[in-house]
């Protein structure tokens, strides 16, 4: 079976609540055309609540998609590879690096950049009911649940294996299931049920307290002093742990393996030098043990999506 992108789900009507921005378009984006993503309805597969189920596997730049919302849409959208990734969120901008999950809420205006070659990501809206109907094969209860669930989800947070997998699954399902077997609705609303419980579990597990207090006390340390060296392997002995546990904890802890955390401290700490001082970007730089400012540029992009004299006229000091 060949998967066109596409989506055959007509715009709905955009409600109140969304954003008035002349630069957000209010409306669901069309991803016909926009190069390697494959976009599918899964309402023909009995789950009316579920309009799309995409994904991208670009081998090449990829095109920038305007600033826009879902209405009445839960976008649960899964980095599975890609570096320099961001959420632009018009008043924020969240780094979105591989194994990590972001939620965009009905009325949340945003786009992802850039598309850098090499990026992959999978995507599920989820359309919320209206004045209290239940979703389509739940009762009211159980939609109720699921639904203040979905709302209650956390901008971003870690991915799992059994998350991961599950989109994977779903996507062999619709793939492979024959389109008049008695079983496919069956086994695609299976599969999409249990993508939805790992998600949540996922949220549940990455922001639950930390366990190993060594560890976060030494994640509380990198966070002070992000300018330090923090060698790996003494990490590892300083959290007793081996390096493929302490790069799994720090996964599940922060969102990133250890060295992304590091650049990721150093880059929350360059953002207040930029609005808060007049400090020179290559001192900036020296300050944070970054050995050039082309270096720091390149890292500081990555994170935020702009260089650091952008990010300085963005966010003036008050």
């Amino acid at each position: 079976m060949t998967d066109k992108p596409i989506i055959r789900q007509p715009i709905p009507s955009v409600s109140s609540g969304h954003s008035n921005s002349p630069n957000v378009k209010l409306s669901m984006p069309k991803y016909t055309g926009i190069g390697e993503a494959t976009v599918v309805d899964l309402s023909g597969d009995g789950l009316p609540f579920i309009p799309v189920l995409g994904e991208t596997h670009y081998s090449r730049v990829g095109p920038v998609l305007d600033r826009h919302v879902h209405p009445g849409m839960v976008e649960i959208l899964l980095c599975r590879r890609g570096r320099g990734i961001s959420i632009d969120f018009g008043d924020r901008i969240l780094p979105f690096p591989s194994g990590s999950v972001m939620v965009m809420q009905p009325g949340t205006p945003h786009t992802l950049r850039p598309y850098p070659k090499a990026l992959s990501t999978t995507w599920i809206w989820l359309r919320l009911p209206e004045r209290g109907e239940p979703l389509a094969g739940f009762t009211r209860a159980q939609s109720r649940w699921l639904v203040a669930k979905l709302r209650a989800l956390p901008v971003t947070f870690a991915a799992t294996d059994d998350l991961a997998q599950s989109f994977r699954r779903l996507w062999k399902l619709y793939r492979e299931t024959p389109r008049r077997a008695p079983e496919r609705r069956l086994v695609i609303r299976e599969a999409a049920l249990r993508l939805l419980m790992d998600i949540l579990d996922a949220a549940t597990a990455s922001h639950r307290p930390p366990t190993d207090e060594r560890l976060a006390a030494l994640l509380d340390e990198i966070r002070e002093n992000p300018a330090c060296e923090w060698p790996l392997d003494e990490l590892a002995i300083r959290a007793a742990m081996s390096v493929p546990v302490l790069t799994e904890r720090c996964r599940r802890l922060t969102g990133l393996p250890p060295h992304q955390f590091v650049v990721s401290c150093r880059m929350e700490k360059a953002k207040d030098a930029l609005t808060a001082t007049d400090r020179s970007i290559a001192a900036i730089a020296n300050d944070l043990g970054i050995a050039t400012a082309q270096h720091f540029a390149t890292l500081f992009r990555r994170e935020t999506g702009m260089s650091p004299t952008a990010w300085r006229k963005r966010h003036p000091s008050s």
